[in-house]
């Protein structure tokens, strides 16, 4: 386990780096572009077959932070916890943090889906039953790639075609989307932070474009010896768990906080 400490304003932001095995994870991803026919999921997560959502309405916070994690990561203790308790001690008793229910495993094909369907359902859901609740969506490696696909119309998808799309509605109360590490990253896309190459993208990286109706709320972090969102041969695995310790949980969490609404401050 890699594990480092960082700090942001006067709450500390740490964790601990899940082991990557790089090839195992450029397989696993690019798998996604070469199977020659569609997952399970595809037919068993299709909205119009199955219009019914597939998830609860969890409570009416204010605000809803969701987290999807990265492959093989726990549910506890990955990248995305510290950021999400930062956004969390910005507004007590004002923020709910749900991690996305979704296999994270190594068959992105299946379980991505999965997590597309998921968050798409969770966000019109919880747009439904509570009229005033707002959201922070936060994203590592296929967690990314999850909600990236969910944001994206259905044609520029490369998971969860069938599964349905985000409401109106619900899309206007996402305030911001922070991700990390990002296979479908592109290099020229004005919404993107880090010390990454402009003129490189990532293993699988989605449509220019596809984003724009969230560019002024997305943030898309990538180190530059990260060789998911910048494609290369050198699989050194230090590079896509550099965000433990390279500052990047930080800002996004701070780029979340400025997002929230003023007049929520606990010291108004």
């Amino acid at each position: 386990m890699l594990c480092a400490a960082a700090v942001l304003m006067t709450t500390a932001l740490s964790g601990c780096a899940t082991s990557v095995d790089p090839a195992a994870t450029r397989e696993s991803l690019t798998e996604v572009t070469e199977e020659p026919t569609p997952p399970e999921a595809a037919e068993l997560y299709d909205a119009e077959r199955h219009p019914e959502p597939i998830v609860e309405p969890e409570d009416c916070s204010r605000y809803l932070v969701i987290t999807v994690r990265g492959t093989g990561e726990p549910a506890k203790g990955q990248l995305l916890s510290p950021v999400a308790r930062e956004i969390s001690a910005a507004r007590p008793d004002q923020i709910e943090v749900l991690d996305l229910d979704y296999p994270a495993d190594t068959d992105v094909n299946e379980g991505g889906t999965v997590g597309v369907r998921t968050l798409v359902d969770t966000l019109n859901v919880q747009a439904e039953a509570c009229p005033d609740q707002r959201f922070v969506l936060l994203g590592y490696s296929q967690g990314a790639l999850v909600i990236g696909d969910a944001l994206a119309q259905p044609d520029a998808r490369l998971v969860g075609a069938t599964v349905g799309e985000v409401g109106a509605d619900a899309a206007e109360r996402i305030l911001s989307v922070v991700l990390y590490g990002d296979p479908r990253f592109v290099g020229s896309e004005p919404y993107n932070a880090g010390d990454y190459d402009p003129a490189v993208s990532g293993l699988l990286a989605r449509p220019e474009g596809s984003l724009d109706a969230f560019a002024d709320r997305l943030r898309d972090y990538c180190a530059a010896r990260d060789f998911i969102c910048q494609s290369t041969l050198d699989l050194d695995e230090s590079g896509h768990v550099e965000y433990f310790d390279n500052g990047m949980q930080q800002d996004g969490a701070a780029f979340a906080i400025t997002r929230l609404d003023p007049h929520d401050r606990a010291d108004s």
